[in-house]
């Protein structure tokens, strides 16, 4: 998720706006928002739900200990093993 720095959406709206593509719908600005596009208000509301509950799995999971991220190779297996 690509990061804009804070007031980036009314400084450089040109320059925040070329930051979203179909692989990149979504971007956090520091101590401001989560903007999100989506083909249809549903898909961009459904995106943003699944960051917000994303962020708080991650703080939740940091109070059991150190976060190890899946690697690369893992993720690949698990796309495969869905089709995603």
């Amino acid at each position: 998720m690509p990061r804009l720095a804070f007031g980036a959406t009314f400084r450089t709206p040109e320059e925040t706006a070329r930051i979203f593509a179909p692989d990149t719908p979504i971007a956090i600005a520091e101590n401001d928002c989560l903007i999100v596009a989506g083909q249809s208000l549903l898909n961009a509301f459904d995106r943003l739900e699944v960051a917000e509950y994303s962020a708080k799995a991650v703080i939740a999971a940091e109070s059991l200990g150190t976060i190890v991220a899946i690697d690369d190779e893992r993720i690949r297996e698990i796309e495969a093993a869905f089709k995603l």
